[in-house]
């Protein structure tokens, strides 16, 4: 009885070392948004968003070949969601907002942005999110064809 109360005490203590350097690792790098342009998207489902995310270390150095996810909260869609980081430790993203109808009315996006690459163990990742603020588009481009157009009478 003893031995196994040792044995599943050493496991445990393994795991939470394990845990415990994921969470420090965590902790050494940071995200932060460079540049979002533009700054203010109509939700007309056409208009990209480009938007420049940099990794950097503890000490502010950049840090190059992370994989980084982001996924849109609220809607949109991005160009591709995992993009790796280049030697200046930057991920650009495109992201193409929804189009904005009376079921889905315009409302800011959130980004979340997740670098895959540094957690070891048990997936404890540095995260961060950006808001995509988005705004009415300017016009209505509705289509002068009917179905009848299309398909015939």
């Amino acid at each position: 009885m003893k031995k196994k109360l040792a044995i599943t005490l050493v496991i445990l203590a393994l795991i939470f070392l394990c845990a415990g350097y994921d969470v420090y690792r965590s902790k050494q790098f940071h995200l932060t948004l460079v540049s979002m342009d533009p700054g203010q998207a109509p939700a007309d489902g056409q208009t990209p968003v480009s938007l420049v995310i940099k990794l950097t270390d503890s000490k502010g150095s950049p840090v190059e070949g992370h994989s980084l996810f982001a996924v849109p909260k609220g809607g949109g869609i991005l160009s591709a969601s995992r993009v790796v980081t280049d030697r200046a430790g930057q991920a650009t993203y495109t992201y193409y907002p929804f189009k904005a109808s009376k079921l889905q009315p315009v409302k800011d996006v959130v980004l979340q942005i997740v670098d895959e690459s540094n957690s070891i163990f048990i997936e404890v990742n540095t995260k961060t999110s950006v808001t995509i603020p988005l705004v009415e588009p300017e016009n209505d481009a509705k289509s002068k064809h009917s179905l009848n157009d299309i398909f015939g009478e």
